[in-house]
């Protein structure tokens, strides 16, 4: 017992952890972790999922507000710079769908070249992500194919390195149709 300014006390003995107690505990982090980590991964997979759905619908209203407005001006072929829709330089195919900016005469191939799917995202998506034709150090890249007349955008913010047929998250939109869809090697979309 020990006593200070007239108050007397019992002296507790100092207690730690046992070495048994410890690893008991390391024990549990550690089964802990191997449930967590996995569900992490699932959840940014999810997230990113999330994301590229909310780009494609976004994507999706753009080109049906591009034909809404292409037919409310009694268009009947194509269109150069189309009046009233975004900054005004969309061009259009003959059925009103978006085929790029700065597309110029001629045929309804998307865009000039390689860039024209950059030019259809960036001219139908309003603060649009970044897109690239020829670089994978955007948000996403662009291919044209099929004819000229799809353009398929490969997420690349996640880091996904893969071609357009083999990458995890694409969006594809082809002219043809106006169609707007999700594709990809995640396990919740159809392949492309």
């Amino acid at each position: 017992m020990g006593c200070r300014h007239g108050v007397c006390f019992k002296r507790r003995p100092v207690a730690g952890f046992t070495l048994i107690e410890l690893v008991i505990v390391l024990l549990l982090i550690a089964v802990l972790a191997a449930f967590a980590l996995p569900r992490f991964s699932q959840l940014r997979s999810e997230a990113e999922l999330a994301q590229v759905q909310g780009v494609a619908g976004a994507l999706q209203t753009g080109v049906r507000l591009a034909q809404t407005v292409f037919v409310s001006q009694g268009h009947r072929s194509r269109v150069q710079n189309l009046s009233g829709f975004g900054e005004g330089n969309v061009d259009t195919n003959n059925a009103g769908f978006p085929i790029g900016i700065d597309k110029g005469n001629g045929n309804e191939n998307i865009g000039r070249g390689p860039s024209g799917c950059a030019g259809v995202w960036i001219g139908v998506l309003s603060a649009a992500p970044s897109v690239a034709h020829n670089s994978a150090a955007s948000d996403y890249q662009a291919y044209r194919h099929n004819a000229s007349r799809v353009c398929s955008y490969v997420y690349r913010a996640g880091g996904d390195s893969a071609n357009r047929l083999n990458a995890q998250l694409v969006i594809q939109y082809d002219s043809r149709n106006g169609s707007v869809q999700l594709c990809g090697r995640h396990p919740q979309l159809p392949g492309c």
